[in-house]
């Protein structure tokens, strides 16, 4: 059920009271304008302008029978301001809502607390029928919806015909893409060029630092279709061909690998032996385990560690009251809300110093614990 507040002038609040109080609460009508935000409060034959404002906040009512159990019964968003002086009736002609609450957390809570949500701008109505008669398409086209992807591709001659100058549109159904279905792939990235390897020659094996210099003084293949190459000293071209192989040169043909000698065999086997001697000298002990310390296992010890830790945090939870406190005292404008906080703060400054006390003197008996 929705209900409403009544503000009234101390002595027609008091006048009020007493009509109510006796019983003879008949004489209080109130009756509404043409526009439902002015009204006239009739008491006791006497009229007094009124208007409704909005309060910031939603506030409940409730009741109770035996002071335990409570019972919603309604619930107040407006209040209807009465006031008997000219001046104020026209500042209250300018005010449609109420920038205090009712209790004194909510003093100026507008602009507190509600004022950056006020700046967040509408949006465009234009914008909004747009979105709003795509919506209606969709729900008259049973909902349907294309996911359309876009990818940019090299041109070729088949994207474009008589009947599509301007380029086709590739679906999956078409005769064109189930006869040539790698025409979906053309922004995949070709496969990596595999290097040819020349294979070794017959009978021979080739030491690997000889290849370098056999590929400087062996002429470059071309296409069997490629141009004649000029000589840089006048003499008649010649055309090449990949069908002639190429001939190393005499002085650089490949060497053949000979049998390692007895000596060489002989040092090899003399510095297996040295490593062999090294690592048989070198005894592999296993890592000792650290030794423990006496007090890790002293119970009293470990019964000072959970106390520091609990004592750490309340001391980071009375920085965090403090500060909130500290805002609390500088954003109240109120002096009685204001001196009550200011109290509040003192009183946890105490408690702090007295928990920090606390502390320093528990780190200080495990300081002594671990330096022993």
């Amino acid at each position: 059920m929705e209900q409403y507040l009544l503000q009234l002038p101390k002595r027609l609040a008091q006048e009020v009271r007493t009509g109510i109080a006796n019983g003879d609460s008949a004489n209080v009508d109130m009756v509404a304008g043409a526009d439902n935000k002015h009204f006239t409060l009739h008491v006791n034959g006497k009229e007094y302008p009124a208007r409704i404002a909005q309060l910031p906040t939603i506030l409940e009512t409730h009741k109770t029978y035996d002071d335990n159990f409570f019972y919603k019964s309604g619930e107040i968003g407006q209040i209807f301001v009465v006031t008997d002086k000219e001046e104020e009736r026209k500042l209250l002609e300018t005010q449609d809502e109420v920038p205090n609450g009712l209790t004194p957390p909510n003093t100026n809570v507008i602009k507190r607390k509600y004022e950056k949500t006020k700046k967040t701008t509408p949006f465009p109505k234009p914008d909004v029928s747009r979105v709003e008669e795509d919506l209606v398409k969709i729900i008259n086209a049973n909902g349907a919806i294309e996911d359309v992807h876009e990818e940019l591709v090299d041109f070729y001659d088949w994207m474009a015909d008589e009947e599509h100058p301007n380029g086709i549109t590739v679906t999956d159904e078409m005769e064109l893409i189930r006869e040539h279905p790698e025409y979906l792939a053309l922004s995949e990235e070709p496969p990596t060029k595999q290097q040819k390897v020349l294979p070794p020659s017959r009978g021979n094996s080739t030491v690997p630092g000889t290849a370098s210099a056999s590929i400087m003084n062996t002429p470059q293949a071309t296409d069997a279709g490629s141009e004649a190459e000029s000589q840089t000293d006048g003499r008649a071209s010649v055309q090449r061909s990949p069908a002639f192989a190429p001939t190393p040169s005499p002085r650089l043909s490949p060497m053949q690998l000979s049998q390692p000698s007895n000596r060489d065999l002989d040092e090899d086997k003399e510095v297996d032996m040295l490593e062999d001697d090294i690592l048989d000298g070198m005894d592999t002990k296993p890592a000792s385990p650290p030794r423990q310390k006496a007090y890790l296992t002293d119970p009293a010890y470990l019964k000072l560690l959970p106390i520091r830790d609990r004592l750490q945090k309340s001391v980071r939870d009375a920085d965090r009251d403090i500060s909130e406190l500290n805002a609390k005292v500088d954003a109240n404008s109120n002096i009685i809300v204001k001196n009550r906080f200011k109290q509040m703060l003192e009183t946890a400054r105490k408690q702090r110093t007295e928990i920090a006390d606390e502390l320093e003197k528990v780190k200080s008996e495990i300081a002594a614990f671990e330096s022993t």
